[in-house]
């Protein structure tokens, strides 16, 4: 039984969500840059922080899919309990002021192969003084690996808690009868916790590898807004985002792909909306080159996994104009395409917000 946390801590940094190479939302996946300022619906999962600036009930659900040949990369086949070689990924969350303070939940869950992992988050902020924020987010991680045994499958499990820390600023800038303008900057260090803290289930006992750790995570962000304060049918004629962040990724260990983990991640990203129902995004990211792997030095996917354009659109529904009874503000459907994972690879993101008055 030794060797079966082995095979968790060579494909544990490979999990996706725990290493830096995928972004929760859409808006934050288009726009790559988020830390400074998330969306109130994913705050939980960017940045807690933010939490305690809603002003209403956020409600999300994500879903992404990815095609890819079961010979491409390391991605072996599966049962059907798992996605035979595809990447598939759900999401749901919500944010929402409650009093003086801010709270969210979130549910993910990231498929790949014979592999699956699941978070799930709490979030509770507080706001400061002078625009400060400060919010935490403990989470409940599992790792699951299909495995094949004589008459059947068998699925093992890592599980672990951790949490993530917050901190955001918001200035106001400028307040105008026509315009405002708002500098926000914002920190998150990610899967906060000791080392060998996982959590081995497969029936018996069986020793922890030193390596299995979390990848922390350090990311610092900067973000200007330039808005109307015109509204029309209470909703802003325009608004411009724009994003800088940086992120450092604390982790040893080598991917199941056997390339080393790209420490240094740098993105930048714009947004735009007009009228307050369409919105515009683009972002790029660009991440330290990956050591070789030892038996392929000149592989395709070898540079910079991850590093390029992303962009992504949202249709905001005005519900209340049309049923002003519901307690539905507005529904916004939104679309991006990241290419947060290995070889540059980009993913189709489909997701979806309600704005609810509480």
């Amino acid at each position: 039984m030794a060797a079966v946390p082995i095979s968790f801590g060579t494909a544990l940094s490979q999990s996706i969500f725990l290493d830096g190479r995928y972004i929760v939302g859409n808006r934050a996946a288009g726009m790559s840059a988020y830390v400074a300022d998330p969306d109130f619906a994913h705050a939980v999962e960017l940045n807690p922080a933010k939490l305690s600036y809603a002003g209403y009930l956020y409600v999300s659900s994500d879903y992404e899919y990815e095609s890819r040949s079961l010979g491409e990369l390391f991605l072996p086949p599966s049962s059907e309990y798992f996605s035979n070689g595809n990447f598939v990924s759900w999401n749901a969350s919500l944010g929402m002021p409650a009093g003086p303070i801010g709270v969210g939940a979130a549910f993910s869950a990231y498929d790949i192969g014979g592999w699956r992992t699941t978070s799930s988050s709490l979030g509770l902020a507080v706001p400061l003084p002078l625009g400060f924020s400060v919010g935490v987010a403990p989470k409940y991680l599992t790792v699951e690996k299909l495995v094949a045994i004589p008459g059947g499958d068998r699925v093992e499990t890592l599980k672990a808690f951790a949490f993530d820390v917050g901190a955001m600023n918001r200035t106001v800038l400028a307040n105008t009868t026509f315009f405002r303008a708002i500098l926000s900057t914002g920190a998150v260090f990610t899967n906060i916790l000791p080392k060998q803290s996982w959590d081995l289930t497969v029936g018996v006992p069986a020793p922890l590898n030193p390596n299995v750790t979390l990848p922390r995570s350090l990311g610092l962000g900067i973000a200007y807004t330039f808005a109307s304060n015109y509204r029309l049918a209470d909703f802003e004629l325009f608004r411009v985002t724009g994003a800088l962040d940086y992120t450092h990724v604390f982790t040893g260990d080598p991917p199941l792909d056997g390339l080393r983990e790209q420490p240094d991640q740098y993105r930048i990203g714009l947004e735009t909306m007009a009228l307050g129902v369409l919105a515009l995004r683009i972002g790029y990211t660009l991440k330290s080159p990956s050591t070789p792997m030892t038996y392929a030095p000149d592989g395709p996917w070898v540079s910079q996994p991850g590093s390029g354009f992303s962009y992504g659109f949202s249709l905001r529904f005005p519900v209340k104009l049309v049923l002003p009874a519901l307690p539905v503000t507005s529904l916004e459907l939104s679309y991006a395409k990241n290419p947060e994972w290995s070889s540059g690879m980009y993913h189709d993101l489909f997701g979806a917000v309600a704005e609810i008055l509480f």
